[in-house]
């Protein structure tokens, strides 16, 4: 569907885009010397200019909550990297406390940054090195991408390992760090040309290892490229017929990816992966169990069996009963089930998740509901 609406001018080059939840999107571009951004309410039928920035150039934006709140980098002005927040879904935009003072002549690249939950924040650059902030912007702290000038994208696993997250960045060589990027190691890759874009998945606890360790990345060739050991070994998984891979991405939960080339073409996967039953003994009761663990920050795990196949629907409420997030809400075969939970853009707090079951065979002898408390604490 063409969404390009009224409120942006012909001329203005579009060169990256967010969206929030429901039909509120932004996207940012240029023209001339000036950079903007443009928010639509409508799914796009309408669009209206919410920044503008003399001999700016916006990089990237990430939606660092599904309501109202996400953040912009752009290339430096002034001797300042330009950086800044929204509250209110995009409407008004502020740099305060943002402050970051550009080396040299150092720029960054188009959807070279990254983010995690509300506050953890890499971008990229051209000065062997990316940035990291681990408090929303506040302050930065520079991490050396030694022996690689650029890094044209960045990525982050959604889930920290014992010592940190898990991420990659590349230019003409691939680095990888399992510290949160305080540490910046050479990985052997494969393929040729710059690397373009990151990606992988789930980033989602299962019982399937593969899946959760399985990456994927692409660079100036016609091959989307993958690991299943966490990038320690790559090969080419797909290979087009036409056209060069400019970037790839992913949903939240790193199950559905998406790489565009420099023919128009789109090349779609469906991660065979997602929640998998994690026992092959059929459970005699049904069960809800204590998430784990609990107090959490930011995820959590929640578990729970099915003696028949059924409906299945699992739903997280506040203290004061409203509805936060529906997790699950389809049909399941019987077996042992977990999924996770993260609540990374909720305040702390006491929550409740509740499981609803019904059965669907004729002799089912009654429907399953249970609901546990669980804390959220940051």
């Amino acid at each position: 569907t063409n969404a390009s609406g009224n409120g942006i001018p012909v001329a203005v080059q579009l060169i990256n885009i967010a969206a929030f939840y429901n039909d509120i999107a932004l996207t940012a571009g240029y023209l001339g010397t000036n950079t903007y951004v443009y928010r639509t309410s409508d799914g796009g039928a309408n669009w209206t200019q919410v920044f503008i920035q003399s001999n700016g150039f916006v990089d990237g934006i990430r939606i660092t909550s599904d309501t109202n709140s996400a953040f912009m980098m752009g290339d430096p002005v002034g001797g300042r990297w330009s950086l800044w927040k929204t509250t209110t879904g995009g409407i008004n935009w502020d740099s305060s406390g943002l402050y970051l003072p550009q080396v040299g002549t150092e720029a960054s690249w188009v959807n070279s940054i990254f983010d995690i939950g509300n506050d953890k924040i890499w971008f990229g650059t051209n000065n062997s090195r990316v940035y990291y902030s681990s408090n929303s912007g506040s302050s930065w702290a520079a991490q050396p991408t030694t022996g690689e000038l650029n890094s044209y994208a960045v990525w982050f696993c959604g889930l920290p390992d014992i010592v940190g997250y898990t991420g990659f960045t590349g230019g003409a060589t691939l680095l990888k760090t399992s510290n949160s990027g305080t540490n910046w190691l050479s990985q052997t890759s494969t393929g040729a040309g710059n690397f373009g874009g990151f990606s992988g998945g789930p980033n989602i606890i299962t019982s399937n290892a593969a899946g959760y360790l399985i990456r994927f990345y692409v660079r100036s060739d016609n091959k989307i490229y993958t690991s299943t050991n966490n990038g320690s070994n790559w090969t080419a998984d797909y290979t087009a017929t036409a056209g060069t891979y400019r970037y790839l991405a992913s949903d939240f939960n790193g199950t559905h990816f998406w790489a565009v080339r420099t023919n128009g073409g789109i090349s779609y996967l469906d991660l065979p992966v997602a929640i998998s039953n994690a026992e092959n003994q059929i459970p005699l009761v049904y069960s809800l169990s204590q998430n784990y663990p609990n107090p959490f920050n930011p995820s959590t795990r929640i578990s729970f069996a099915l003696p028949k196949s059924n409906a299945v629907k699992l739903t997280i409420f506040d203290l004061a009963g409203k509805e936060v997030k529906i997790i699950l809400d389809e049909f399941k075969p019987a077996g042992s089930y977990e999924e996770i939970f993260d609540g990374s853009n909720l305040p702390s707090g006491i929550y409740f998740y509740k499981l609803e079951v019904k059965g669907v065979s004729t002799d089912a002898e009654e429907n399953f509901v249970s609901s546990k408390k669980m804390i959220l604490i940051k």
